[in-house]
């Protein structure tokens, strides 16, 4: 009879989970993103708003001497100076920035020096009629020399990076820790003073496939010769068009556009992590035709000079704020944008999308936070739980794993975990679901409240129990295995203390039984078989029993709240005898 019942209660159980699920179910299913809210972004633009704090902006003045075969200086005897513009990023807080390596190589052929044996072939060809500049450029390639202020030094650099959002940024100056040239993988790692630089990570060549999305990241020069001046990059959406290498270095082809300007920035994955560095495109293509060195060249060198590439906390906070962003949960990005601020009240991004954040709670309001899943809670029951369900979920619940605990029609209505307790006639009337009343007194809807029980609505998990005087968040379960703090309610979804299981119905073996009512000793605890109560029909089984734990609950003194231990004959605070 007793599996009869329970295979009753269990297809009940089940009816109430399908009821549950069908009610959630279209709901879910409907939600979309209001148009024109954060919420709908793509993810080009979600990556894009990720990566840009750890863009930066790199300007270079370059110094040398040119000299003919003979040891000639041209210009006069002159230095010819030249300034650059170049991309960077950064990829470990400590003021470590990368970049192309021929936006900082002085020493070979395709970096620096070609662009001073440039500019002294044109002083050739102006003073010599009938010589054309291709000839002059490639004689004085393979003849002549490029030096800094000192005879037979490497040309003189300055270096400066700027990180930030507009011009009046401050410009951090940088070296040069190392770097490889075009030909050998065309990366460089450049340090400035500093411990706070945003930065992004690094990506591996198994992350990269034929036609991963990517956005190529950079500087223009050109956009910047026809536009207002601004620290704004522009991003360049493509794919990787096929995997290949220069002489024996590998590179990728991408269709993401790339010009004069861009060298050194990233090309990232849409998971917001960079998958190479912007190089080179052919000469004469006219089409969206580039290459970029793989990260991996990046990582040999970072690593080889004891480099980490990491984010620091700074990237973390904004990152979670700007996923609370295009989460809908504008209240939440605003406190996180804010926080970030109070340390870094300069950064340009966070500035922004808390402005943004500001606007869209004001136009489409909070999206509201589903309670997390409890800690071992299927996702079945956590989403009963929201549809509705819970109440005949966890009735059904306790049916099932109670079901010889019925109670007789007129007797004690179970408390939140099953266990009877007796209404007492002076309780007063309503008592909130969200509150524990005091020892006896009876609940709403017919519950009775036993002291030290969860409150009405709010059941304990299976096999816990709450101490006296805990509550739980309105409308939330305390996480399966946790109670809250001693006076104080359960934050929602934060687990706090474990609580001890409930003792097996009987003494496990080789635990010996104490005293004349056969009750045993576990783990420091006393455990003693609970009374059945009979339920109201023929099917109940007087063999089946449950458990309580002899703990004795914690008194409060009348006078002034202290909590009085249980052999304390007086409270330690005013002194009052215990009553």
């Amino acid at each position: 009879m007793a599996l009869r019942t329970l295979s009753r209660v269990a297809t009940v159980g089940a009816a109430a989970v399908a009821a549950a699920l069908i009610g959630v179910a279209p709901a879910v299913a409907q939600t979309s993103a209001p148009p024109g809210s954060p919420q709908a972004a793509t993810a080009t633009e979600k990556t894009a708003a990720a990566v840009r704090p750890a863009i930066t902006y790199l300007t270079s003045t370059f110094t040398g001497y040119v000299a003919d075969e003979s040891g000639t200086f041209f210009n006069n005897g002159a230095p010819y100076q030249l300034s650059t513009t170049c991309t960077g990023f950064g990829v470990n807080p400590n003021g470590y920035v990368a970049t192309a390596g021929h936006c900082v190589d002085t020493s070979t052929a395709n970096g620096i020096k070609s662009e001073f044996v440039l500019a002294a072939a044109q002083q050739v060809v102006a003073a010599i009629p009938g010589v054309d500049l291709a000839t002059a450029y490639q004689y004085g390639m393979a003849n002549w020399t490029v030096e800094g202020a000192t005879k037979g030094s490497p040309i003189d650099a300055q270096i400066s990076v700027i990180n930030g959002s507009n011009t009046n940024a401050n410009a951090l100056p940088a070296r040069v820790v190392d770097y490889r040239p075009l030909d050998q993988g065309d990366v460089a790692l450049l340090k400035v003073e500093t411990t706070d630089l945003p930065s992004v990570e690094l990506a591996t060549d198994a992350d990269v496939q034929i036609g991963t999305p990517v956005l190529s990241i950079g500087y223009p020069a050109s956009a910047d010769a026809v536009t207002d001046a601004s620290l704004e990059p522009s991003n360049k959406d493509g794919q990787v068009s096929s995997k290949k290498t220069l002489g024996t270095v590998p590179v990728y082809e991408t269709s993401a556009a790339l010009s004069g300007g861009m060298s050194g920035g990233p090309t990232v994955g849409l998971d917001g992590r960079v998958i190479g560095v912007n190089s080179f495109k052919p000469a004469s293509e006219s089409q969206a035709f580039n290459f970029i060195a793989p990260s991996q060249g990046l990582s040999e060198l970072l690593s080889r000079n004891g480099v980490r590439n990491e984010l620091g906390p700074e990237d973390k906070n904004f990152r979670a704020a700007l996923d609370a962003y295009y989460g809908g949960h504008y209240t939440d990005a605003i406190a996180g944008f804010d926080k970030l601020l109070q340390v870094h009240p300069q950064h340009a991004q966070a500035t922004q999308f808390k402005t943004l954040a500001a606007k869209a709670r004001d136009k489409f309001g909070d999206t509201p936070v589903a309670p997390p899943a409890s800690e071992g809670m299927p996702p079945i029951l956590m989403w009963s739980l929201i549809g509705g369900g819970a109440v005949l979920l966890i009735a059904g619940a306790t049916t099932i794993l109670l079901v010889s605990r019925k109670r007789r029609p007129g007797g004690p209505a179970p408390a939140g975990n099953g266990y009877p307790v007796q209404p007492n006639p002076n309780a007063p009337q309503n008592v909130p679901h969200n509150m524990a009343p005091s020892d006896g007194y009876a609940a709403q809807n017919g519950y009775g409240r036993q002291l030290g029980y969860a409150p009405q609505g709010y059941a304990a998990p299976q096999g816990y129990q709450a101490p006296q005087g805990y509550t739980a968040q309105p409308g939330h379960q305390a996480p399966q295995g946790y109670t809250a703090q001693p006076g104080h309610p359960a934050p929602q979804g934060q687990p706090v203390r474990q609580a001890g299981p409930v003792a097996p119905t009987s003494p496990p073996v080789g635990i010996p039984a104490v005293g004349p009512q056969q009750t045993w000793q576990q783990d420091g605890a006393l455990y003693r078989p609970a009374p059945p109560v009979a339920p109201a029909d023929s099917s109940f089984d007087p063999g089946a029993t449950t458990v309580v734990v002899d703990h004795p609950a914690p008194v409060g003194c009348i006078t002034c709240g202290t909590t009085l231990a249980p052999d304390a004959a007086a409270c330690t605070t005013c002194g009052r005898p215990r009553g």
